[in-house]
């Protein structure tokens, strides 16, 4: 029964001997593969001479503005931060040229703030960071300490350790306006890499070789121990080996894990780059939307100055038509009064038509009447003719008397 528990015990120590050797040699092969490798954007050959045919289809070269706004992208890949805020900032296709970053005030301030954003973690608050300190000369967050304590002299090109594994390769310029009617940008682009450390491949090598030779002597000499140890010591020597194979397994799945840290925190890099894309992109549409909303306000206003023009319009018609309707009915009233003017006229004329042939009838028999008196005073004498006068006098008042009451009467009627 021993004898089987320990051919067992045999088996699996080596077993997990070659499977130590093996992976080893996978992750010093990774190691010596991957860590060579540079994950980089693609970063302008500034020293790229330009051909004469190509600069006939780009008239200066200059290098365009891809959006709008204080933090934008632009076609040299270059992302820029506004400057100077007294100007209009760019606006996509504007023209810039590239200029040393020197150029911008507190320079080594700007680029210690994009470096300082990157190994503290705070990149996803980068352009309120460089806003910041573009504008005031600090920033109130731990990237503006780190800034302030910081005495180093960053250049145009800067390689930086972001962690153990990665660095950060920063690339600085300014861009400047070329109509001067916009404001300049500092501008940056950065890329990252795998750190290859020579020293952990070798020291990983170190560990194999190390780890073949212990568990060779280590065999050997568990033949012996099985004949002269005890089976408790045989189980403390057993229990002391494994933790040391553990140890060795995790000296090599130690690098291991940490390309794999290093693999996630550029995937997290590469996303963070893409959000920001994004982010600049829901912008110009949003910019969009805003232009969309102006124009719909500005279509809305003036059909509200049309809509008051032509309410206007209906007003002034609806006054002249009641003008009109007033000088109908002035002229239908003055018809009115012309008519009754022309009836009483009428009436009056008939009236005195009427009066005159009364006066003509009664003249007619007074004179008749005169004649016969006359007659009358002729036949009886002189005596009579006074008495005759007499009374024709009275009669005359008298007639004259009827005649004026009855005209007195028509007039009051």
């Amino acid at each position: 029964m021993n004898k089987k528990m320990v051919t067992l015990i045999i088996v699996i120590l080596i077993s997990f001997c070659f499977i130590g050797i093996v992976v080893a040699q996978n992750a010093t092969h990774d190691n010596s593969t991957d860590h060579g490798k540079t994950i980089d954007n693609k970063t302008p050959d500034k020293n790229k001479t330009i051909d004469k045919n190509d600069s006939n289809k780009s008239k200066h070269n200059y290098i365009l503005a891809q959006g709008s706004g204080s933090d934008i992208r632009f076609s040299d890949g270059f992302r820029g931060f506004m400057l100077d805020y007294s100007k209009h900032p760019a606006k996509a296709g504007d023209e810039f040229k590239r200029a040393s970053a020197s150029k911008a005030p507190n320079s080594n301030t700007l680029k210690l703030a994009v470096v300082e954003s990157y190994k503290l973690g705070a990149s996803g608050q980068i352009g309120q960071i460089m806003a910041d300190f573009i504008q005031t000369g600090s920033s109130g967050s731990n990237v503006g300490e780190a800034v302030a304590s910081s005495h180093e002299s960053v250049g145009d090109h800067a390689v930086v350790r972001i962690n153990k594994n990665t660095e950060a390769v920063f690339d600085f310029e300014v861009l400047e306006s070329v109509s001067g009617n916009e404001s300049d940008y500092f501008a940056y682009q950065v890329s990252f890499r795998s750190v290859n450390d020579v020293n952990k491949t070798k020291n990983l090598t170190n560990i194999t070789n190390t780890t073949n030779i212990t568990n060779g002597t280590n065999i050997t000499n568990m033949t012996f121990l099985l004949d002269n140890l005890t089976n408790e010591t045989f189980l403390k020597e057993l229990y002391d080996f494994l933790l040391y194979l553990a140890d060795l397994l995790f000296d090599v799945w130690e690098p291991i894990i940490e390309t794999l840290l290093n693999d996630l925190l550029l995937f997290i890099h590469a996303l963070e780059e893409l959000t920001k894309m994004f982010e600049q992109f829901m912008a110009e549409i949003q910019s969009l939307m805003d232009a969309l909303q102006k124009l719909l306000d500005m279509l809305d206003a003036l059909w509200k100055e049309l809509d008051g023009i032509l309410k206007l319009l209906t007003v002034l018609l609806n006054l002249i038509q009641q003008i009109l309707d007033l000088i109908d009915y002035i002229l239908n009233l003055i018809a009115a009064i012309i008519d009754a003017i022309i009836a009483l006229i009428q009436q009056i004329l008939e009236w005195l038509l009427a009066l005159l042939n009364f006066i003509i009838d009664l003249i007619n028999q007074l004179l008749a009447l005169i004649q016969a008196i006359l007659d009358f005073l002729k036949a009886a004498g002189s005596f009579l003719i006074n008495v005759i006068e007499n009374a024709v006098i009275i009669i005359g008042a008298f007639v004259l008397i009827t005649i004026g009451a009855f005209v007195y009467n028509r007039i009051r009627k």
